[in-house]
């Protein structure tokens, strides 16, 4: 979009293995607005965790981008130097990672760890650095942020650590924030604290967050727009509250079918059939064609193309090429 803050054109990150090439995430589009929180959805496998790492520039070998455009504020990352991206890292993009325990140095304090980006990025001194450290992890709900300031990683809980990695992040004031699945690790109470926490941040600051998880129930309390991804494709995009309303794609049904109600009583659970495929072993037409209750001869030999079925609703199905498909007048999973 052309205000969009970031725009994601076509990007395809290919993995160039030995047994051959893996398109991790293929052909993938989507923008994010200023102050807008977007979710991106899937199984394990699903290229999320590739999409975002391709966003940061934090693709290694053997992963490369060969394709498509990431717009950040109007420049294109993909292709620019180190030294650029850098200076963006920590600073306008900043990302929260699943477990902070193996992206805190063990070696080094809080303290150390959370001045380093602050001196970098504002040009404050050592005595500047760490009287905004310590605001920003009493900011966070960190009782005695003085003392933690001092200790080491290991010295704290899980639900802390991960606060003070939100601290980080958002301690140079970035105009996107990227969280990757960063309440997988922690119960549910934690998780609920960390969720909330990140959303009032957000509201006082006008950051845009593009948040990467598996966890549905965690996408209605955080989403403006969704997006779903299967075998490193985007099979459905819309607003929150139209995907959970009327979702188009089997596979984002699926999804939203096996998440337990509170107010719904079920023998049993449903739950899609299988598992997402090994990278070389997806179906030659549709991805999810192997698992699809509504699979059709053409699924299986043609990959569908994005139709829109609505205003910013987006599917990759062949089910609405000629008109849009009720799915919850269909039999489904079972």
């Amino acid at each position: 979009m052309e205000h969009a803050l970031l725009t994601v054109n076509r990007l395809k990150t290919y993995f160039y293995t030995e047994a051959g090439v893996v398109p991790a995430v293929d052909d993938v589009s989507f923008s994010i607005q200023k102050g807008e929180i977007v979710a991106i959805v899937g199984e394990s496998g699903s290229g999320k965790s590739v999409t975002s790492l391709s966003v940061m520039g934090l693709i290694e070998e053997p992963g490369k981008i060969v394709g498509g455009e990431i717009l950040f504020a109007g420049k294109d990352l993909v292709g620019m130097s180190m030294k650029k991206m850098r200076e963006l890292r920590g600073n306008q993009l900043a990302m929260i990672f699943q477990e902070p325990l193996t992206s805190l140095n063990p070696v080094f304090s809080i303290g150390n760890q959370l001045a380093e980006s602050i001196r970098l990025h504002q040009k404050k001194n050592k005595r500047e650095a760490r009287k905004i450290g310590i605001e920003m992890l009493k900011k966070v709900g960190i009782a005695r942020p003085d003392k933690v300031y001092d200790q080491h990683p290991h010295a704290l809980s899980g639900g802390m650590r991960q606060r003070v990695m939100i601290a980080m992040a958002l301690s140079c004031n970035p105009q996107l924030l990227i969280a990757d699945e960063p309440t997988t690790a922690l119960d549910v109470t934690i998780q609920a604290q960390i969720l909330r926490l990140m959303k009032d941040l957000i509201e006082e600051s006008g950051t845009s967050i593009l948040f990467i998880t598996h966890d549905l129930g965690v996408v209605a309390e955080m989403a403006d727009q969704v997006i779903v991804m299967y075998g490193g494709q985007v099979v459905e995009q819309a607003d929150v509250y139209t995907l959970f309303k009327e979702p188009k794609h089997p596979y984002t049904k699926g999804l939203i079918d096996s998440t337990p109600k509170i107010d719904e009583w079920k023998e049993e659970l449903v739950s899609i059939p299988g598992t997402v495929p090994g990278p070389f072993e997806f179906p030659e037409g549709c991805k999810f064609a192997d698992r699809c209750p509504f699979v059709m001869d053409k699924c299986k030999a043609e990959r569908p193309t994005v139709t829109k079925v609505g205003k910013g609703h987006e599917v990759r199905c062949w089910l609405h090429g000629e008109k849009v498909v009720d799915l919850n007048e269909r039999a489904s999973f079972t």
